[in-house]
């Protein structure tokens, strides 16, 4: 190879090629970008919404979960400490709330049940069959 030849050559263009050779496939990239991210979040509600279900009666909260497969947690309402009623204002909006649970429970020490009506209706029911059940099992205060 002659040294003289690579001095010689001279570089008439350098680069990548530019977005706007593949200028619709750019915009409708960006276009369309929404509506995937939209079609993963409502995909991840909507497998939320169907793999969780509870059951609040006057002796126990039943909790199942799972999409394909199933688990069925139980919690005893004599169990439960504390009850908290929580809404953020967005919830509030939507007319939902979630009751935070703490109980003397190995399993389920804290629960939180999101979702529930928006109204202090099943908050005020529960409570009343929280105490009533400790009454009935004879416990007063389940304080650590």
């Amino acid at each position: 190879m002659n040294p003289v030849a690579a001095f010689d050559e001279e570089i008439l263009w350098e680069g990548r090629p530019t977005w706007r050779a593949w200028a619709s496939k750019w915009i409708a990239g960006w276009v369309l970008l929404p509506v995937v991210v939209g079609i993963f979040l409502l995909l991840s509600v909507w497998i939320r919404t169907r793999s969780t279900r509870w059951k609040v009666t006057s002796r126990r909260i039943e909790i199942e979960t799972g999409f394909l497969s199933k688990r069925v947690d139980t919690l005893e309402l004599w169990r439960i400490r504390d009850v908290e009623f929580r809404q953020t204002l967005v919830d509030r909006m939507a007319g939902v709330s979630s009751l935070w649970i703490t109980a003397h429970d190995s399993n389920l020490p804290m629960l939180e049940v999101h979702g529930a009506p928006g109204n202090r209706g099943l908050y005020d029911r529960l409570m009343a069959a929280v105490m009533q059940s400790r009454q009935q099992r004879g416990i007063m205060n389940l304080n650590p």
